[in-house]
């Protein structure tokens, strides 16, 4: 059976994969979002459904990391019964030289939780990872962060190795470099396992965008020395028109039956502008002479796989309508940064926000954002809201980052009463696309609906008939390759609300609704 790719839509990127007992799952990034960390659980290979946040109840400060920084790179093992995840917590890392880069530790019995607090390991660079060895030993992995070096590949000088104790999350002896990359350089995301006496290492290479690439080496040793596949890389979109760009930062899995598979990140770009981020799709994988290779043949990965059975395709985000006590509600929306749900209230219907700071705080934001997983999609909802000043803002946000975004609001205009306002913003620049207008009092139904590199936005007072509000939005500004100062999300949909007299005024959503058109 073919099963399409990529399996995880939208914002998805830098997955782990691994599989306890029959069951698969994928750990993936989420960098400023919180709570952190997604987990998606497979019992086919096919359907993948969102399962945990395991940071939620875990308090990684996140509070001022600028744009893209936070959680990145999360690896998801599974030994004797546990699970563990390792993890970064960058907060600096887009001025100068310098990334400030922690690396933490968590285990559960279960991989809903509950989790262990996290337990700091080192600083040293980040793509932390585990490795559990046949003799039961394991090894803590992590990519090498060098200051000295220029801004650039010279600062990435290679994979470190170094034995942990996982009983007590504390190191071992000291850290060994084992490999130093290929010339594509920007040698990070290392993965370690080991099959018929050879350990093998698995690293992205290239950086994150169209140069992306997987590389592997192998050694009958832990330490090394490491010899390059014959190949070099096995995974690579570049220079090529592949459905499937960017393609890199790769994990193994033993599929059973179905044999051995990669999950590794994707982009589907228009325009070359990825909308939905990097997203997470999987290739087969054959062996030869103890060399792992892509399955058909190629370095460029296919927009398909396959499994030796007949299973049924759901979509689990093609369309959904909010219950807002719902593990589906928790599940999909996130805030930024810190828990915001001290400062909203729910019921079964709707949602309550209570204003705090703006659109473009690091600090303290209300906005309650769910990814955007379709090319094609809708994203609505119904606001109650009585402003009665200018700094009274509630609305619907299509966002990527503070200072990019595009958001429709109600506010407060000291001549026209209530007012509906559309706002954009790129590199925190403002762009009024129409501002002040459609006087009204009461509820508000607003909508986006995104087709391909266009958005556009609608209104309704009547819950019924919607009329275009603004023009036609370039929705690609909402990328990687849009922002200025470089990002490694997505396009996110979001409710939003911000009081900036005295951070207090509610707006209640409801009919809150995502699908795929």
């Amino acid at each position: 059976m073919k099963v399409k790719n990529p399996i995880l839509t939208g914002f998805n990127p830098d997955p782990a994969i691994c599989r306890a007992g029959n069951t698969y799952y994928i750990a993936t990034s989420t960098f400023e979002v919180y709570p952190g960390i997604c987990i998606h659980e497979s019992k086919d290979l096919v359907n993948w459904k969102l399962v945990a946040h395991p940071l939620k109840t875990l308090q990684i400060d996140m509070t001022n990391n600028p744009p893209s920084s936070g959680v990145w790179a999360p690896d998801l093992t599974f030994r004797n019964g546990m699970f563990y995840i390792v993890f970064s917590n960058v907060e600096t890392f887009s001025k100068g030289p310098i990334k400030d880069c922690y690396n933490y530790l968590i285990s559960s019995h279960s991989i809903k939780g509950p989790w262990s607090r996290p337990v700091f390991i080192n600083a040293s660079g980040f793509d932390a990872s585990l490795f559990h060895d046949e003799d039961g030993k394991s090894y803590f992995v992590n990519m090498e962060w060098d200051y000295r070096g220029i801004k650039g590949s010279p600062c990435f000088t290679g994979i470190l190795v170094q034995e942990i104790d996982l009983k007590t999350a504390t190191l071992i002896g000291k850290a060994h470099k084992i490999f130093s990359g290929t010339k594509r350089g920007f040698v990070e995301g290392p993965h370690i396992y080991k099959r018929n006496d050879y350990y093998y290492l698995f690293c992205a290479e290239g950086g994150t965008g169209y140069n992306h690439a997987e590389s592997v080496s192998r050694s009958k040793l832990i330490y090394g020395p490491y010899e390059l596949h014959p190949n070099e890389l096995i995974l690579s979109s570049k220079d090529t028109d592949a459905y499937l760009q960017r393609a890199g930062h790769a994990s193994l899995v033993n599929g059973k039956e179905d044999g051995w598979f990669i999950a590794h990140l994707c982009s589907r770009p228009i325009d070359q502008k990825c909308i939905l981020g990097r997203e997470t799709a999987l290739q087969n994988i054959i062996w030869k002479e103890d060399w792992p290779y892509l399955a058909h043949g190629s370095i460029v990965p296919r927009d398909y796989y396959e499994v030796n059975k007949e299973v049924e395709v759901m979509d689990f985000n093609q369309d959904i309508t909010y219950d807002f006590l719902s593990e589906r509600f928790d599940l999909d929306f996130q805030t930024l940064r810190i828990d915001m749900s001290s400062y909203v209230k729910k019921t079964r219907n709707a949602i309550t926000l209570i204003g705090k700071q703006s659109f473009n705080s690091n600090y303290l934001q209300n906005t309650w954002q769910r990814r955007q997983q379709h090319f094609n999609c809708e994203f609505g909802c119904r606001v109650s809201f009585e402003p009665s000043y200018f700094g009274h803002m509630a609305g619907l946000i299509y966002r990527y980052q503070e200072g990019d975004f595009y958001l429709l609001y109600s506010t407060y205009d000291e001549e026209k009463g209530q007012v509906l306002r559309l706002h954009a913003e790129h590199e925190f620049q403002p762009e009024y696309f129409k501002e002040s207008i459609l006087p009204y009092k009461g509820d508000i139904s607003l909508k986006i609906r995104v087709h391909g590199k266009d958005a556009q936005f609608y209104y309704a007072l009547d819950q019924e008939k919607f009329y275009p509000f603004g023009p036609v939005l370039d929705a690609t500004k909402l990328s990687d390759q849009f922002v200025t100062h470089g990002g490694f999300t997505g396009a996110f949909f979001g409710l939003y609300a911000s009081d900036s007299l005295y951070a207090c005024k509610e707006a209640t959503f409801s009919k809150v609704y995502y699908k795929k058109l």
